[in-house]
């Protein structure tokens, strides 16, 4: 009986995490659906997923597997598919699509009008310097499918995690989510964020033993790898781009041409259609606190969020000539060893 009990529990959050995870590429939010195009441009190795049952037997401990079949792969990039949305050209272009047309420049938040990405006066699109040639692509950071689907077994098979439930948004205060029992600098929470749904599977992973002091609130690591944003010229060489590293924007992968303040990383969150435009010394113009952008794993020490997705645009603010000499906009996973 409780061997059923215990199937038929990771069954429901599979399907929690499917069904949540399919509905957000069903959603008839018009700039999503630019979001969950094709491929275009997209130039990844993918690796390997998960693979639960051959893994969890070359691993000696707990610690190990949340560490290596987690963990890692999602702060390395192994676990994250990018796919690239349909180009659009020019500032004009992007203030005549439909999204748009339907949100209009300002969201009214109580009495508050907030400028909305079509604002072209005060939004994240309103200090473009080549308004005609920018470039702007929809851009979603995914995880996998074979490690979605594998990680409720790896939480519940081979870390024997407790299911604690699902609650509403993720910027909860960690030391609120713990229970008296909870042992810091041993046990571990984890949060499975759906932004779209503003919702949070949480587990505990108990005697975990990741790290050794006990770390809460302060922010440890999100990312690993580097996301790399290549122009690729008529001649399918890469003439110019910039890279988003473990802690900045730079020049590591683009000594020709670099791009550093031409390109820009910013998340969109579905419904919300006022951003908050940030200029960061590090990254550039932004419109999230998630540092660094393109991660999709937050790190506190005792308490870990893995996000299923995040959206963004990327903004390559390019003149004329420019635009002129080229013909692909590849992105590239760069993962450090």
């Amino acid at each position: 009986m409780k061997f059923l009990i215990k199937n038929s529990i990771r069954y429901i959050i599979f399907l929690i995490i499917t069904c949540s995870f399919l509905d957000f590429f069903k959603n008839d939010n018009l700039s999503l659906k630019t979001l969950a195009s094709d491929n275009t441009g997209v130039d990844i190795n993918f690796g390997d997923s998960i693979g639960v049952n051959q893994n969890i037997k070359n691993l000696k401990n707990r610690k190990k597997i949340y560490e290596k079949e987690i963990l890692e792969k999602v702060m390395g990039g192994m676990a994250i598919d990018p796919k690239m949305g349909k180009a659009i050209f020019g500032i004009n272009s992007f203030f005549s699509e439909d999204y748009c047309r339907e949100i209009g420049e300002y969201s009214i938040i109580g009495t508050v009008p907030y400028p909305t990405w079509c604002n072209r006066d005060s939004g994240p699109f309103s200090n473009v310097d080549n308004p005609n040639s920018v470039i702007i692509i929809p851009l979603t950071l995914e995880l996998k499918a074979g490690f979605k689907e594998n990680l409720i077994d790896t939480l519940s098979d081979g870390l024997e995690a407790d299911y604690i439930g699902v609650i509403k948004g993720s910027r909860h205060s960690p030391t609120k989510l713990t229970g008296p029992d909870f042992k810091f600098g041993q046990d571990q929470l984890l949060g499975i964020v759906d932004h779209s749904k503003k919702l949070m599977l949480l587990y505990q992973i108990n005697d975990a033993g990741i790290y050794q002091k006990n770390q809460l609130n302060k922010f440890i690591k999100g990312s690993s790898y580097d996301l790399a944003i290549d122009l690729i010229n008529k001649k399918g060489e890469i003439d110019g781009g910039v890279s988003f590293t473990e802690n900045k924007k730079s020049c590591v992968n683009h000594f020709k041409n670099c791009l550093l303040n031409k390109i820009h990383l910013m998340e969109y969150q579905v419904k919300n259609h006022s951003p908050e435009i940030i200029n960061d010394k590090n990254w550039g113009i932004t419109t999230g606190k998630i540092s660094p952008p393109h991660a999709l794993l937050e790190d506190y020490g005792s308490f870990q969020k893995i996000f299923l997705s995040r959206n963004y645009y990327v903004m390559i603010d390019i003149n004329e000539k420019q635009l002129k000499k080229l013909s692909r906009i590849n992105v590239r996973k760069i993962t450090n060893e």
